[in-house]
């Protein structure tokens, strides 16, 4: 690994983030991808939410060999949006970027992705698509392809993003980890803590209201999808419908949304009953009986008006919930909608939107049912 200095070259600092909780296994893997990268000109900084496995002892042997290395551990577990919210606030470079602990970035990440914001000082950041690797670390290229069209990438031209705030909150094109940002137009407070687990779509957001972007169409980062990780867990799927309910309360409340509203509203009427026949499930009946009232509001579905219904039942009501899950399961697994607005019998007005197989996870939410 190299050794380098940033004393004398005016080439700018890029700081490169890599957040991680008990992760060491994956992390040597990000942490290589790091210091293989063709700009040298780097700060890699740690951020140790308090792992207590082998991450101190992988970081250190990593230091001993490149000084570009800094290790910040946090002697109490703070989630994810503050680990984050760190990581910007330490940064020192013009750029940075954020790297999972169990990704990896291609060795000339930085360098691509640097030079359109080095050339147009009005963006804010530069993206690139990415490849999709298993458990394992092998790269799945069918998987990547499906992937790239899943999300709407396959049909974006490579240059200035014409619309920004459409490819980052309604395509979802753009995967946070394939993200070079510029720093200065950044703030910490664009990671909020009631954004939860939806921090990246909020922080976008943010930058949309910054400046431009920039798409490069190279696979120029992996993607690990593991099964069973913990954006399976319950707590993790509370903790994102919460961050979807702040994030979509603001953008219907946003007047630069208003032609999407329609679409939000949809994907807020399917995120609440989701997350309704969730507590459903869990037994918080007045809960999920609150939030599927919201989503009936907003569009009725079978799936929401049965829910609502089960809620009347008492523990009963919790036991059919968790049967029909169980069933579906195992007999009938429907992947969850990227794009939930295409489920609805009647087209919503988006014009420049062409529909896609509902696939992969995308949820949302909405505003004035909350005041």
């Amino acid at each position: 690994m190299p050794q380098t200095s940033r004393r004398g070259d005016s080439s700018p600092l890029v700081s490169i983030l890599i957040p991680t909780f008990n992760r060491a296994g994956y992390l040597q893997t990000a942490l290589e991808s790091a210091c293989a990268q063709t700009y040298p000109h780097l700060e890699i900084i740690v951020l140790d939410d308090a792992s207590t496995d082998r991450t101190p002892a992988v970081v250190q042997a990593f230091q001993e060999q490149d000084n570009r290395i800094l290790y910040v551990r946090n002697h109490r577990n703070r989630g994810l949006v503050a680990n984050w919210r760190q990581g910007v606030e330490i940064a020192q470079g013009e750029f940075f970027c954020f790297l999972g602990d169990d990704d990896a970035l291609e060795p000339t990440f930085v360098e691509t992705l640097l030079q359109p914001l080095r050339q147009h000082p009005e963006l804010v950041l530069a993206f690139c698509d990415h490849w999709v690797m298993d458990g394992e670390g092998r790269r799945l290229p069918d998987d990547s392809e499906r992937n790239t069209r899943r999300w709407r990438r396959a049909r974006l031209p490579e240059g200035p993003v014409k619309d920004f705030l459409r490819v980052a909150l309604i395509d979802r094109a753009v995967f946070i980890g394939a993200v070079l940002f510029r720093r200065d137009r950044v703030q910490p407070t664009f990671l909020a803590d009631e954004a939860r687990a939806m921090v990246d779509l909020w922080l976008l957001y943010r930058c949309a209201q910054q400046g431009g972007a920039y798409y490069v169409s190279q696979r120029l980062a992996s993607c690990r999808w593991q099964p069973g990780g913990v954006s399976r867990s319950w707590n993790w799927r509370l903790y994102g419908f919460e961050g979807e309910l702040f994030c979509y309360r603001h953008f219907l409340q946003d007047p630069d949304l208003a032609p999407y509203r329609p679409i939000f509203e949809a994907r807020m009427a399917y995120a609440l009953t989701t997350y309704g026949n969730t507590l459903l499930t869990l037994g918080q009946r007045a809960a999920a009986r609150e939030r599927l009232r919201q989503a009936l509001r907003l569009r009725w579905t079978l799936r929401s008006s049965v829910g609502y219904a089960l809620t009347f039942l008492g523990p009963p009501g919790s036991w059919i919930s968790r049967g029909v899950r169980w069933l579906r399961s195992r007999i009938w697994r429907q992947p969850v909608p990227n794009y939930p607005e295409e489920l609805f019998r009647h087209p919503l007005p988006n014009p420049s939107i062409k529909p896609t197989v509902p696939e992969g996870t995308a949820r949302e939410a909405s505003p004035s049912f909350f005041s």
